[in-house]
């Protein structure tokens, strides 16, 4: 009985590593192996309970076919496609690199934007798919208390879900359909590639790759955002990769500009001065 149990955790286990494996060669293709690694590192406090709560409802999926239900199939199937596009979504920004190809710009600054939303929601599928697969189970607790603890899980990640869509969507009311469509600019000047996608008229996603000079310099020192009304405005935080290396990418924010602007000019000046100019309406 123990060698059959062992069984179901090397499945689990290797549920988990299939997707990791995912994940970075997703990751991979779409920013570099460099960008797959730093970006798990630091979303660790994610990637780890997606990955472990994946694996952990897998084996508990075969030994429940195996042994005692089948109809916990759907379920399963539905939070691997829940947990594969949460992770997908921690590399989605990289999707506006390769976006006019494809048409799905909109598609890839939707994820980049609610990515934490995508986490939670995989996260969420498989704490209730596990609650799920306990409940087909043979185990001391009631199945009456342990369906009470799944719906009671059940409603409170709906609203958790729907707390962070909202958070996210509240702190960027700004952004509009046609802020949303706004292009990525790339410039390349003294060795060092920028390229910028607006997220709305005040937050711009960063990536920028060099592969001869150090990027240590501080982008919330180095940039400036202009208006086409007279208005200046300085950055107010930086969310993304330290000084350093020679990949890094992030979010720039800058506060709401003015609502009656018609363009905006966002200029960094490294060891070069940088324009990027869009047009908003």
């Amino acid at each position: 009985m123990e060698n059959e149990n062992d069984k179901y955790v090397l499945i689990g286990l290797g549920a988990s590593g299939l997707l990791l494996a995912f994940y970075l060669i997703v990751a991979s293709l779409l920013g570099g192996v460099s960008f797959a690694l730093d970006n798990f590192v630091k979303l660790w406090y994610w990637m780890i309970p997606l990955v472990v709560g994946f694996g952990v409802q897998i084996g508990m999926f075969f030994y429940v076919k195996s042994e005692m239900h089948k109809k916990a199939t759907g379920t399963a199937a539905a939070s691997t496609g829940a947990s594969a596009t949460s992770m997908v979504a921690c590399c989605a920004h990289h999707i506006a690199d390769i976006a006019p190809f494809l048409g799905i710009t909109a598609l890839g600054l939707f994820l980049t934007k609610y990515q934490s939303t995508f986490l939670l929601i995989g996260i969420s599928s498989n704490v209730l798919g596990i609650t799920y697969m306990a409940s087909l189970m043979n185990t001391k607790i009631p199945k009456s208390r342990i369906k009470i603890f799944f719906y009671s899980l059940l409603a409170l990640s709906v609203v958790i879900v729907f707390a962070s869509y909202y958070s996210i969507s509240a702190g960027g009311n700004e952004i509009s359909q046609k802020q949303l469509s706004l292009q990525t600019l790339a410039s390349s000047q003294n060795n060092v590639e920028f390229q910028i996608t607006p997220l709305s008229a005040s937050e711009f996603q960063i990536v920028m790759d060099t592969h001869s000079v150090n990027l240590d310099f501080d982008l919330t020192e180095i940039s400036i955002l202009y208006d086409d009304i007279g208005n200046a405005y300085n950055p107010l935080k930086w969310e993304g990769s330290e000084p350093g290396g020679h990949h890094r990418q992030g979010i720039l924010k800058f506060q709401p500009i003015n609502k009656d602007a018609k363009s905006i000019k966002l200029v960094v000046t490294d060891s070069t001065k940088r324009e990027f100019e869009w047009n908003l309406r």
